[in-house]
């Protein structure tokens, strides 16, 4: 049977401060900044994206900085990706607690003493990055090189790139019927009231865990949540094939929409939680050379003519 997905292409979150959204995910965790944008339909907001040094999918946070917008916050509940999670090096641990700690971005809910919480076999340190988004870095086994490091965060304890979202499902069951039975996932193990699926590829990357919590309150996305996760398909065809299939299914999808750097459709699974595919073309690279990734403005096709108006709306962002 065909794999639909090749794991997780990226994830978008909404932040609150470009200058301290930038300042956490390239100096607190290391990560490049790989695009340096504004968003697809309010040209007056910016849109980063970080990565490792060439902007691998599977390595790709993505946030919307909603400076001085009045959002609501986010409030974790059902319906909501309740984390992006990063994979390290088990032995860098200690490293990641002590860096987090010294951040003050270290959430020790759930941990007892030095020790961090093990699931399914792996230990996960928790952290909100400035805006409040919740995040993790599981200590696993993975073959990915990661970032170059930096002089603070050295190459071997740099982070591989995302390990997995977890998802609170409005209804699991749905939810997971939606991965398992269309987009070909497989259930991975069970921890209580975590149902942890895979991607047929496997490996880190390729996780997505769904929670089942039936007395958690509604959830609402807002300012220091996570608004989607985006999955890789490996052509445009492909992604047009998966859009019949789930179109047949009764999913209401978007349109096949143009990103520039990548192609992206959207929907809503049943369980309440926000899916994009995108494919891998053409890539970081149409419009900026691959040591000079985030280094420009990089706008949409259709902000390019207002370049200069952009650029003397956007809130001050120093690099």
């Amino acid at each position: 049977m065909m794999s639909w997905v090749q794991g997780i292409h990226h994830v978008t979150a909404a932040a609150t401060s470009a200058q301290g959204d930038h300042d956490f995910h390239t100096g607190t965790l290391g990560l490049r900044l790989v695009k340096r944008t504004v968003n697809h339909e309010t040209a007056d907001q910016w849109h980063l994206f970080y990565g490792d040094d060439v902007g691998n999918a599977g390595s790709i946070m993505t946030n919307f900085i909603f400076e001085d917008v009045p959002l609501p916050a986010y409030r974790r509940g059902r319906g909501t990706i309740t984390e992006v999670a990063y994979s390290a090096p088990p032995e860098s641990m200690q490293f990641w607690r002590r860096r987090l700690g010294e951040a003050g971005a270290l959430d020790a809910s759930g941990e007892e003493d030095q020790k961090a919480p093990e699931r399914f076999g792996d230990l996960v340190l928790r952290f909100r990055d400035r805006s409040g988004i919740p995040g993790e870095i599981v200590a696993c086994d993975d073959s990915r090189a990661g970032s170059a490091g930096t002089e603070e965060v050295p190459r071997e304890h740099s982070l591989r790139g995302l390990h997995s979202v977890t998802l609170l499902s409005r209804i699991p069951e749905l939810t997971i019927g939606f991965f398992c039975e269309l987009l070909r996932f497989q259930v991975a193990g069970v921890e209580g009231s975590r149902t942890r699926l895979r991607a047929p590829s496997g490996g880190p990357g390729s996780f997505v865990d769904v929670l089942d919590e039936p007395d958690a309150p509604w959830g609402r996305w807002g300012l220091g949540g996570i608004h989607h996760v985006a999955f890789t398909v490996p052509s445009r065809e492909t992604m047009e094939q998966l859009a019949r299939v789930l179109s047949g299914a009764g999913l209401i999808l978007t349109d096949l929409r143009d990103r520039k750097w990548f192609h992206s459709m959207y929907l809503t699974e049943p369980g309440g939680i926000n899916v994009e595919f995108s494919d891998l073309s053409p890539g970081w690279t149409i419009d900026e050379e691959p040591q000079s990734l985030g280094t420009t403005l990089c706008l949409p096709k259709q902000w390019e003519a207002q370049r200069a108006e952009i650029e003397a709306r956007l809130p001050v962002l120093e690099f």
